[in-house]
């Protein structure tokens, strides 16, 4: 009898495994936890396990909303651009209103030095989210790579007002207001951007990187701190030179 009770067990035990990875939706959620979800259980090759399982199900016709979106974010965090490309446009082709995704295919065309692309995603990402912030900063971000200084501030102006507490906005107009040598206004933008990342925690940072491992979150933040502080200073010689 107790034979027959332990073979039960493992029975019970492998049909509850193969039920949940059978539900896309179950290995989504489980995939969420270990990205992110529970900070220390932080594991991206263990979320990408359950994120395929999700986007590629055994017996479901349609993944989830999402499971291609979130598998294109390891391969993306992961440095593999060419299957988070693949995968973000995979999202997008069974779920055009996923939206979002146009943000993830903007920084995936970045980091591949696709910067035309990459722009016409933003841009198809800031036309659906006109509220936020991020899409338009690293749009302008990517006109600036490209040269197109005039172009970038059009894009980040709009919200230069209303973000003036988001550090990541003002260090990116005080930038694109040095390369047209306007530096009382970028030592304005600086000064906000400072103030705000003054009082920025590990944490405050990590928001604005889902995904990310929590263990670089410092990294991140002494990094911003630094442009900061270079961006000042910079602007300060250019100040005291036009004084002189």
């Amino acid at each position: 009898m107790r034979n027959i009770a332990a073979r039960l067990s493992v029975c019970a035990l492998i049909l509850s495994i193969v039920a949940i990875f059978s539900v896309p939706s179950l290995t989504l959620s489980s995939g969420d936890i270990f990205f992110g979800g529970v900070k220390p259980l932080y594991h991206v090759r263990v979320a990408q396990f359950f994120y395929k399982r999700s986007a590629y199900p055994l017996f479901s016709k349609l993944p989830p909303r999402y499971a291609h979106h979130q598998l294109s974010r390891t391969y993306f965090i992961q440095g593999r651009l060419g299957s988070a490309l693949d995968e973000a446009k995979k999202e997008l082709e069974i779920y055009p209103d996923d939206t979002a995704t146009y943000y993830l295919l903007g920084l995936t065309y970045g980091y591949m030095n696709r910067e035309r692309e990459a722009i016409d995603a933003f841009s198809a990402y800031i036309e659906t989210h006109p509220g936020t912030w991020a899409g338009r900063n690293d749009k302008a971000w990517l006109q600036f790579r490209i040269g197109d200084i005039d172009g970038a501030l059009q894009t980040i102006e709009p919200i230069a007002d209303t973000f003036r507490d988001t550090a990541w906005v003002q260090n990116t107009y005080c930038a694109l207001l040095m390369n047209k040598e306007r530096f009382a206004d970028a030592e304005r933008a600086c000064l906000y951007a400072k103030e705000a990342v003054d009082t920025m925690t590990e944490k405050d940072w990590g928001r604005a990187y889902p995904g990310n491992d929590p263990r670089v979150y410092g990294t991140g933040l002494q990094a911003m701190r630094d442009s900061i502080e270079q961006n000042l200073e910079l602007i300060h010689k250019k100040l005291g030179a036009q004084v002189l």
